[in-house]
């Protein structure tokens, strides 16, 4: 499992667990902390995408 799969799974955790969690401060610390492995996780493929890319046409 690569770290795009994994921060993406942990977005849909975070976000379930915000959701059952009873505090509104920490159902949107939940949402927050989510969001960003979400955007880590696009953040990421992007990184990776771009590398592979240079060496396929090099």
């Amino acid at each position: 499992m690569n770290q795009t799969a994994i921060l993406h799974t942990a977005f849909g955790v975070l976000l379930v667990a915000g959701f059952l969690a009873s505090g509104q401060l920490l159902s949107y610390g939940l949402y927050g902390l989510g969001a960003v492995c979400f955007i880590a996780g696009i953040v990421l493929a992007q990184r990776d995408g771009d590398g592979s890319d240079a060496a396929d046409s090099a």
